[in-house]
Formats: structure tokens, C-alpha cells, sequence
């Protein structure tokens, strides 16, 4: 008798726990807690961002009862996310086939996007300048993880295209092999949102005469206000040859993340000019973690400093010349940052 009664205690003991966890992993002020907890622990951009995190508890934290509903919670938690103006802060929330059901949006405008809310228009039109130079119709190759380059030539120039830092580059590679005998390279990155910054060396690497610092990056001690050793990256040349003459980056405010960090090392080079608009400013590797709820959360978690130990997190990359495209562009039916990209080059081999 006495083991039947210690056996019923121990499976509705277990059964409670059960139903304890349940109710805790859904509990809307628990899983604030957690969102909060993590970035005070973790993100790294407080004092640049000037913001005072505790006062943002303050805010929000009234927001959130035990009555307050996932939809309402996860709106609260993006208002609050949204306070730090970084791209690489995200919340999510996936259904059970891994389907996007809510994701917080970007919180500050993009100017690219805002200008042309097709950007099919405007890539049309760097078709058309391009062709309209003398270069061949440019060519598409996509990688398996959908990254893809667009590249092509003339008798004196190459262009080449990337929208990612990831499987692309090894077309990347080949369509520089092809560009090796050249007087000089135009490279788009004014539609790359960035990917491994391990990419971004590899390309780079192609373009470098001799080992060479590219930034510096630090690491945030979780629950301090202190960072790692500064970690440094270095250019190296890579492959069989490697392109040093001149070169030309366009970069947009819809260039970020690795794409960033292909800008800073490229501009270590004495042969590359930028031309563009300033770059997003979010150069941090991700944080990703989960809540109790199993919303993914990412945070920016470092900081990347130029061979200068220039920080651009926030404010971008500037170019050297800045041009901004425009809806009156498509009436000219010219691209001025390509139209600059080629003066420039013109320039540079009469030098």
C-alpha cells in the first residue's frame, strides 16, 4: 500500500512539473524576462547607441501581464528590440514547419529601398548603362544556397555583382579569373546583406599584393562590461594570381554585415576607390538564441574596428565619392554610380 501511494505521488509530482514547465515556457512575463536579460548580458552597442537599457525595462516591462496575449507579447518585444536601431536585432517566430509566421521588422528606413520600391527598375537600368559602355550582356550564375553573382566585360573593364557572401564566391573566383588580364574591375555590393565574413577574405584575397591587416573585432563577456582580446584579421593573397589594378567598390546603405567587412579590408588596398552611398553600419556576427517560447532572437554581440580602429557600426562605411541613385535615373536612362565607377577607371589607367 504504502509504495502504490509513493508511486502516485511521484507520477503526479512528474505530471505537475510537466504542466509547471508548460505554463512557464508560455508565461509572457518570463519570456520578457529572458529577452531582457540576454541583451543586458550580451549586446555590445549600448554606449554608442546611447541607450540605457534599465530605462527601457522601465517602458516596457508594464506592458506585460499574465494576461497579455503571444501576439500582443511579440509586439512589445519588437517595439522594444526596435529601440536599438540595429539590423542584426531580430525577433522571430516559426510555425512548426519551420515557416516564418511574425519576424520584427527593420527599424530604420532604407534609402536604396525607399527610392525604388521595384528595385527591379533600377537593375534593369545598371544592365543597360553597362551594355550602353561597351560590356557584354551580363551573365547569372547562382549558387546551390541561392547566392548568386552577375558578371561581364568589356575590352578594357569587368563588372561583377554580388547579392551575398556565401557559395556565390566560387563563381565569384572564376569570373575574376576571367577578369585577370584587364585594366580594371567594377564590383557591386550595393544589394549584398552580407554573409560570412570567412567569404569575404577569400574574395578579397584575390585582390591583395602582399599580407596586409583587415580589421579587428571584439567579443562582449556575457553578464560584464568587458570584451575579449582584440582579434585580429589579416588580407592575404590568395589563388594563382591576383588582380592589383585599379579597382572600384559601389556600395549602398543596403550594402551591410559581411559585405561591410569586404569594404573595410578592400580599402586597405592603395588600388580601390568606393563610390556610393555610406554602407548600413551593422558589422557584428549574430547572437542567435531562443526563448522559452522558442521565438529566435539575434543580437549584434561585437564590435569591428577598421585597421584604424574606426568603428562604423551605425553611421557605415563612407565612400570616397558619394552618388545616390535616383527615381530620375530611370528618366535619364543612365546609372551615375556606374557612369562615375567607369570615369574613375578611365582616370586611374592614365595615371
Amino acid at each position: 500500500m504504502t509504495k502504490k501511494i509513493i508511486t502516485i505521488f511521484l507520477i503526479c509530482f512528474s505530471v505537475g512539473n510537466r504542466i509547471s514547465a508548460q505554463n512557464q515556457k508560455m508565461n509572457p512575463i518570463y519570456n520578457f524576462e529572458k529577452l531582457w536579460l540576454e541583451f543586458n548580458d550580451r549586446y555590445a552597442n549600448f554606449e554608442l547607441k546611447a541607450v540605457d537599457w534599465t530605462e527601457i525595462y522601465n517602458k516596457y516591462r508594464p506592458l506585460v501581464t499574465l494576461e497579455t496575449t503571444s501576439d500582443e507579447l511579440f509586439d512589445i518585444c519588437s517595439n522594444m528590440l526596435s529601440e536599438l536601431k540595429d539590423g542584426h536585432v531580430s525577433i522571430t517566430q516559426y510555425g512548426r514547419d519551420k515557416s516564418v509566421l511574425k519576424k520584427s521588422d527593420r527599424p530604420y528606413p532604407v534609402y536604396l529601398q525607399e527610392e525604388f520600391p521595384n528595385m527591379s527598375h533600377l537593375l534593369s537600368l545598371i544592365d543597360t548603362t553597362l551594355i550602353n559602355n561597351n560590356f557584354s550582356n551580363p551573365k547569372t550564375v547562382r549558387a546551390k544556397d541561392a547566392s548568386a553573382i552577375k558578371y561581364c566585360k568589356s575590352e578594357k573593364y569587368g563588372y561583377l555583382s554580388m547579392n551575398g557572401m556565401f557559395n556565390n564566391y566560387k563563381a565569384a573566383n572564376l569570373a575574376i579569373d576571367e577578369f585577370i588580364n584587364l585594366d580594371g574591375i567594377i564590383i557591386d555590393l550595393r544589394f549584398n546583406g552580407g554573409g560570412r565574413d570567412v567569404i569575404s577574405y577569400k574574395i578579397a584575397g584575390r585582390f591583395t599584393d602582399k599580407k596586409r591587416v583587415g580589421h579587428y573585432k571584439k567579443t562582449r563577456i556575457k553578464g560584464t562590461n568587458e570584451f575579449s582580446k582584440l582579434e585580429t584579421w589579416y588580407l592575404e593573397p590568395l589563388g594563382k594570381n591576383q588582380f592589383t589594378r585599379p579597382i572600384v567598390l559601389l556600395t549602398s546603405d543596403l550594402t551591410a554585415s559581411a559585405a561591410e567587412i569586404f569594404v573595410i579590408a578592400m580599402k586597405e588596398l592603395p588600388n580601390v576607390t568606393v563610390i556610393g552611398d555610406n554602407t548600413q553600419g551593422i558589422l557584428s556576427d549574430m547572437f542567435v538564441f531562443k526563448l522559452p517560447n522558442d521565438w529566435v532572437v539575434t543580437l549584434s554581440h561585437q564590435q569591428y574596428f577598421s585597421s584604424a580602429m574606426i568603428n562604423y557600426e551605425e553611421i557605415g562605411i563612407d565612400p570616397d565619392y558619394k552618388i545616390l541613385n535616383s527615381q530620375e535615373d530611370i528618366t535619364r536612362k543612365s546609372d551615375p554610380v556606374i557612369d562615375k565607377a567607369i570615369e574613375m577607371l578611365n582616370h586611374k589607367i592614365k595615371e
